[in-house]
């Protein structure tokens, strides 16, 4: 199994390559460590690469991409059901409105997620440059970070000064812990495809990374420590799948999934009820009370909406989802349920939900057959794949848009080299 290859990041470099595109890669590959600042300027430091994209979509001679032959792709068409069933959703949705912004806004990012990858894979130097960037940029994040947790608190109070005076806590770290460990398959596909210094740069940088994640045991980051070990995991069974037989890799991978389900079950039928009451005890010794109690009102949602669901991101507005329950002194759902599985099951109802695996289970596949195939970008990708949706299940919403712009935007990267290797030289 070959996680990572080197092949020719040292190709030619005779055509120069314009200055503002140098300034889109650059800006393109500090876009996701530049979280840590904000979850807004992911957003900043996108629309320009986004621009870079478009214009040089249009400028190219060869698209590169025919739509005709894309549509007829399994996974395409999986993903055309999902936009079509999650239409449905929006359309008859509680606030038709905000869900309709929300099914644009989700498939526009995704749109952006593949003109990132078109962008780079064009251009051998310019993936290079945007790697360089990332790694530069995650040092840099990283070790302000760790200097400010174990040594002194100087870059959190000159950030608490330009905030407003609004202090910055080691507890504000705890959603960028998720961003971290994204980061983490990237950082080390994109250091030894480099080769050279930037080998050492990425060790430096996953070994400040960690010190973030355990920000001095104050609180543990849970979700994105969850996320890592779930997607090693999911890295060594498909390296494991490999190995054997096609009749045992499908008996394997039919008893995975059957094993999750059964999980599911064993989850969802010790949800509590609600309503809550303070005689009420977990059964579950994870996650947190409160998160259980989440979840148990959002499986009521569920079985109330079974089809098509609520409309995507508007769960938070069914009526008794903002009573405050006085023994947590929160809402049953403050603002979404912590969960992608069970948000998209109540807002895009089973139907949804189902169609989305399909196409998870499809992209995954593809996946794996390209690993298999030698394609060190691919065994990236997919340690990237397992870590979001690990992570997002005890998480962010699935509708954030910082957080999918992370995913789509870190996504795009080795994509994009997979297309470029497989090209002929």
């Amino acid at each position: 199994m070959q996680f990572i290859d080197r092949k020719s990041m040292q190709q030619s470099m005779d055509i120069r390559v314009p200055g503002w595109t140098k300034l889109a890669a650059i800006s393109l590959g500090a876009s996701v460590p530049a979280v840590f600042l904000g979850k807004v300027l992911i957003a900043g430091f996108s629309i320009f690469p986004a621009i870079a994209a478009l214009i040089g979509l249009f400028q190219s001679h060869e698209r590169g991409f025919d739509f005709r032959t894309i549509l007829k792709l399994p996974f395409a068409m999986a993903i055309g059901v999902v936009a079509l069933s999650w239409l449905v959703s929006s359309v008859i949705s509680i606030d038709s409105a905000k869900s309709l912004i929300t099914w644009l806004r989700t498939f526009g990012i995704l749109g952006i997620g593949w003109l990132f990858m078109d962008f780079l894979a064009r251009r051998p130097e310019v993936l290079k440059l945007v790697l360089q960037s990332l790694i530069t940029v995650s040092i840099f994040i990283h070790a302000v970070a760790a200097f400010a947790l174990y040594i002194h608190p100087a870059p959190f109070e000159l950030y608490a000064l330009l905030k407003g005076g609004e202090p910055l806590l080691v507890q504000m770290l705890k959603p960028y812990a998720s961003v971290t460990v994204c980061l983490f398959p990237v950082l080390i596909w994109a250091g030894w495809r480099l080769g050279s210094i930037w080998k050492t740069l990425t060790v430096l940088t996953l070994c400040l990374a960690a010190l973030t994640l355990y920000a001095k045991a104050i609180q543990p980051a849970t979700s994105a420590i969850f996320g890592l070990m779930g997607s090693s995991i999911l890295f060594l069974i498909v390296g494991g799948i490999r190995k054997l037989s096609r009749y045992w890799a499908w008996s394997c991978i039919a008893a995975l999934i059957l094993g999750l389900l059964v999980l599911a079950a064993f989850v969802i039928e010790r949800l509590p009820v609600p309503p809550f009451n303070e005689d009420m005890q977990p059964q579950l010794s994870i996650p947190d009370w409160h998160r259980q109690v989440i979840w148990g009102f959002t499986v009521e949602i569920i079985k109330e909406f079974p089809f098509f669901g609520v409309g995507p991101n508007a769960v938070n507005l069914i009526p008794g989802a903002d009573t405050i329950i006085p023994y947590f002194n929160q809402e049953y759902i403050p603002s979404h349920p912590h969960n992608w599985f069970l948000e998209i099951a109540a807002e895009t109802g089973i139907i949804g939900l189902l169609t989305f695996l399909v196409s998870l289970v499809l992209s995954l596949r593809t996946l794996a057959r390209r690993a298999y195939q030698g394609s060190g970008p691919a065994w990236a990708t997919i340690m990237l794949f397992g870590v979001f949706w690990i992570s997002s299940l005890g998480n962010f919403s699935i509708w954030s848009t910082w957080w999918l712009t992370v995913f789509a935007t870190l996504m795009s990267f080795p994509l994009a080299a997979m297309k470029m290797d497989q090209q002929p030289d």
